[in-house]
Formats: C-alpha cells, structure tokens, sequence
C-alpha cells in the first residue's frame, strides 16, 4: 500500500482537513472576541500561532492512534481485520461536511450582514456630530488610532452645514465608557461616530458606526478589511457614509475627499501619530512629534503636510518653552517649504506670515490668523492663538466673542476657557470668570489657580488665594507649603514687594516661564513684575515668554497694570503700541494728543 493511501486509511488526511477548518472558525470567533472585549493584538496572535502549531500535531495523533470501540489504542497494536477506520472516516466526513456549512454561513453573514444600512432608528434633525477618538485594538501605542479619528473629524468639518464638535471636547471622552446621551449633552450634538482601528503588518480592520444618541441606535455601521496603502480610500468611504446618512454636503453636492499627502505609508503613518500628539498640551508630546515628523520627512522630502505640522508647532512654542528668534525661524523655513509643495496648505500661510522676521507686525499675524480662521472655522488651534493676541493686547471683546464661538464648538476645551475667563475679568465679570478658571483648572490647566490666587488677592481674600496658589505650585512641581509663606512675606510692610522678590530670585518657582508674576501681579509688587519682564522680553519682539506672562496680566484690570507709569514704555517695546496704531485702540485705551492713554 502507497504511503498516501496509507495516509488515507488512517484518516489522517480528513484530520488535517477538519482542523484547518475548524481552526479557521475559531480564530474568527477569537477575532470577533478579541475586538468585543478589547484584548490586545498579541492574545489572537498568540492563539494562532497555537493553532498552527497544533496541526501537525493533530496529524502525528491520527497516524499514530487509532478510535477503537475499546478506547484510543496505538495504530500497530490494532488488528487490521478489527479496524474501524471507515467508520470513523464517515463520521469525519460529516463533521467536515458540518464544519464547511458552518463556514459558509459565516462568510455569507459577514459579507452580507456587516454592510451598511440604516436602522429604524430616525436620523437627527439637527446635523451635528462627535468623532470620538477610535479604540486602538493593536499592541502599539494609540497615536495611530488618535491620528486617523482626527483626519476624519478634519474632513468632516469641511461641511458648512454640519456641525462637527472640537477636538479637545471630543477627545475628553478616550477610554471612557459614557452614556451617549451624557456624551451628546456634554457636546451639543445629535451623533456620534465610534470605531476601532486594529493593525496587522500592513492589515488594517477599521470599524465605524453613527449613532443617534438620542436612542444610542446605529445609524450606519460598516467593517473594512484593508490595507494599509488604502486608508485614504477608508476616510473618504467613511465620510461620504456619515454625510448621505445625515443628507449634508459641500455646496457642489459632494462628499469631501481625503487628501493623499504622500504615497510613502509610513512616513503618513508617522504624520498621523504626530497629529495626535501636537494637540495634547504637554511639551514631552510636542517635542515627539517634530521627531516623527522628521522621521516623515526624512522617508518622503516633498512631503508637504509635515513640512506644515512641523512649523505650525514651532510657531506654536515660540512662546511656551522654545526661544522665540529660533522658533520663528523654524517655523517660517518649514511653513516656506509646505508652500513650495503645496501652496493650498492654509496653517502654512499662516504661519509664514506670522513668522516672516524681516518683514513681521503683530498686526500681521493676526491678519493671518483672521484670514485662517475665515476658511477653516473650526480650527482650534487658530482660535486659541488668535484670542491670545487678543487678550495680550487689550482687545478684550473681541477676544470675548472669539472664544464664545469656539467654545460652543468645542465646549470641554480647558484652554479655551481658560482665555474666556481672562475676557470676563477684564470686563469687570468677576465671579464668572474664577468659575470658568475653576472648570479649567479642574481639567488640569493648573495656571487657572494661579490667576485665580491672584484675584483673591486683588480682592483680599488671601486665604483663598493661599489654597489655590498651594495647588498650583504643587502642579508644578514646588513645595505647596510655600504659598502661605510668599503671600505673607509679600503682605509684609513696608519692604513686602521686595522681600518676596529677593525670595523668589533666591528660590525661584518651577517652570520655563516665572511663576513669580501670580504673586507680584496680586501683592502690588509691579516693578519687580515690569522686571521680570523686561528681562524676559530682551532683545526679542517676535515671541517670549514675556509673551504669556503679558496675556494673562493684561485681563487683571483690578491690578493697575494698564495704567502703572512703567506700561507705555513696555508696550512700545513689545511692539504693542504699533499694533494699535495699525488695527485700533484696544478696549479701554485712546490717543490723546498723540500719545496713548490707558484705564
């Protein structure tokens, strides 16, 4: 007898065909395990490879043994004439002819089944929508996953008739499992859209659902089984979905499609990841992100989107913890080289217009910012840097009504209601502004204390303001005990000021920029404030850190900041005075006589 049919005889060859199936069906049904109850990557990796490892196995046991009305016996200690192997061969026959229908059935469902359909369920009236950040179902981290949700809520919120809620607000909810209604209510919107993202190799499954939030029933849901080379085509699939299930389109009756910026899938893979971690807030992420953006545009040279994120985050740190000459000119090559590839690129123009050295006015930045925000009015980043400028510069109610609309988009954005808080205090709105720097602070904008300390101490209450300045030099990274010890030392008379600057020169407060100007803003001590400032503005007008020591002391009205004798000559300095002359007086500032008079 030949050595396969041999093979035969013993089954082992209906053996192999019956575990590969039935190994088959069972790595679906670990799939579908795995994505339900969030295992990671390596938990179906690992039971596959067991899997695969047991087939061979599975054939050495059925060459070896044999099924025996008496038991599992050694296949040489089995007569031939007692064999039972065409009985057993039957039954695996139909175990296989089982196994096979139920694959087939499986196919059928998930081909058929997953497709997109809308439910019952009514779609909203109101055309709005949530893109929460999609589960990560891979092993790396899930900065991919943040990447490819933003892109999506980019390109949603190209649509003028459709209401796409901001990032930041969006993004609160990561890892949380909230009520979907709770989560519409907190964002003002009708739907959500949710999914997963799991990687494998060069495999992507992306799933996608729109929910009304009102009954949490899908309104469209599909699956995609690509490649990695194909998640453009993902995003625009996903986004035409979304928009024919709520009827809204650009004006042409068109979806709107996603940008191919590179044909290098890494190097997008890496701009994605930098997407996520450039909006986080945290100078460790930022720095990550010009790292993998370099990486980008070491794999792909003309790739313009990078070149672009790259700048627009060096402009944004020129007056956070990056010298600000330096800053700027990173971020004016990088801007200049985006437009180059790209000259549609609109954080681009941007930031090369509020980063050109020679040819630089405050008044053209926010020019620049204005004409960004014209286009993409949802852009958050433009929101925030362009209210700054407004509060550091006096223009109080502009700033007001700037922020009141971008918070109505984006209405969890500590950021933005941290500067919404400096608009109401400048505007004599007290106590609603310490509640909105409450709300911030809870939401670890920790500054928000320290302007809060600084009210109370404008209004005497030093008690409170020794609580919130006791969290706020815990945040960063001081001994809170030092709060009451600054406060009563700056109280002292008559040499408080002075003694509490002596201190603070001698044992300064953690941070880049000084922390000191909370307590020098609040305890009367304005020359040591004008001080600090001057020194830290230098020789530089583009950025400093003067920069957002003036942002958050210009709102603090009830401190005679405006109105100290030292104020017009550090306005000058600090190009100030020209931007009035440009754009016009600020909030309760007029030309007298030539010469500038402040409130």
């Amino acid at each position: 007898m030949s050595f396969f049919a041999e093979l035969k005889r013993r089954n082992v060859v209906r053996v192999g065909i019956a575990y590969v199936i039935v190994g088959w069906l069972l790595a679906q049904i670990a799939e579908f395990a795995a994505e339900n109850f969030g295992a990671p990557d390596w938990v179906l990796k690992i039971f596959v490879v067991f899997l695969v490892l047991g087939l061979p196995l599975a054939l050495l046991f059925a060459w070896a043994f044999e099924l025996t009305p008496e038991g599992i016996k050694l296949e040489k200690n089995v007569d031939r004439d007692e064999s039972i192997t065409p009985q057993t061969g039957r039954k695996l026959d139909f175990i296989i002819i089982a196994v096979m229908a139920m694959a087939l059935i499986y196919m059928v469902a998930d081909k058929f089944i997953g497709k997109p359909e809308i439910t019952e369920t009514t779609v909203p009236a109101d055309k709005s929508i949530a893109v929460l950040p999609f589960v990560n179902m891979s092993d790396d981290k899930d900065y991919f996953a943040d990447g490819l949700s933003e892109e999506l809520l980019n390109l949603l919120a190209k649509i003028p008739d459709l209401k796409v809620a901001g990032r930041t607000s969006s993004f609160a909810f990561k890892g949380k499992n909230d009520d979907l209604r709770a989560i519409g209510d907190a964002l003002g919107v009708s739907t959500v859209l949710e999914g997963s993202v799991r990687r494998s190799g060069v495999r992507l499954r992306i799933t996608a659902q729109l929910i009304n939030v009102e009954d949490g029933f899908h309104i469209w849901s599909e699956t995609y089984d690509r490649e990695m080379a194909d998640v453009f085509e993902i995003q625009d699939d996903v986004a035409a979905a979304i928009l024919g299930a709520l009827d809204v389109y650009l004006t042409d009756g068109r979806a709107p499609a996603a940008i191919r910026p590179t044909d290098n899938i890494e190097a997008y893979e890496l701009y994605l990841k930098s997407v996520a971690l450039a909006t986080s807030g945290f100078e460790e992420d930022t720095d990550q992100a010009i790292v993998l953006l370099s990486q980008a545009i070491e794999l792909d040279p003309d790739f313009a989107e990078a070149y672009e994120m790259r700048g627009y985050i060096y402009f944004m740190i020129s007056a956070w913890y990056m010298d600000g000459p330096t800053a700027f000119a990173l971020a004016y090559k990088d801007a200049s080289r985006a437009l180059e590839l790209n000259p549609d690129l609109i954080r681009a123009k941007v930031t090369r217009d509020s980063t050109d050295a020679e040819n630089y006015t405050w008044h053209k930045e926010i020019e620049a910012l204005e004409w960004g925000l014209g286009i993409t009015p949802h852009d958050e980043m433009f929101i925030d840097a362009l209210a700054f400028s407004f509060n550091e510069a006096g223009y109080f109610r502009e700033a007001e009504a700037l922020l009141t609309k971008g918070i109505e988009q984006n209405p969890l954005s500590s950021v933005l209601r941290y500067q919404y808080a400096l608009t109401l205090n400048a505007q004599g709105e007290t106590k609603r502004a310490l509640e909105e720097l409450r709300i911030a602070s809870s939401r670890q904008v920790w500054t928000g204390t320290g302007i809060a300390g600084a009210i109370h101490l404008l209004a005497g209450q030093d008690e409170l303001a020794i609580e919130d300045f006791a969290g706020y030099i815990k945040y960063i990274g001081g001994d809170p005990s030092r709060a009451r010890h600054l406060v009563e030392l700056g109280r002292s008379a008559p040499d408080g000021p002075a003694e509490l600057a002596a201190e603070l020169a001698q044992n300064p407060l953690p941070g880049n920029t000084p922390s000191a100007y909370f307590f020098y803003v609040g305890l009367n001590a304005m020359d040591q404030l004008y001080d600090d400032l001057y020194r830290w503005l230098g020789e530089a007008v583009l950025a400093s850190p003067a920069d957002v020591i003036v942002r958050d002391v210009m709102p603090l009205r009830q401190s005679g900041f405006m109105t100290h004798p030292r104020f017009m000559s550090f306005a000058e300095a600090n190009d100030m005075l020209e931007l009035w002359d440009s754009r016009g007086p600020p909030d309760n500032c007029s030309k007298v006589d030539g010469s500038w008079l402040c409130e």
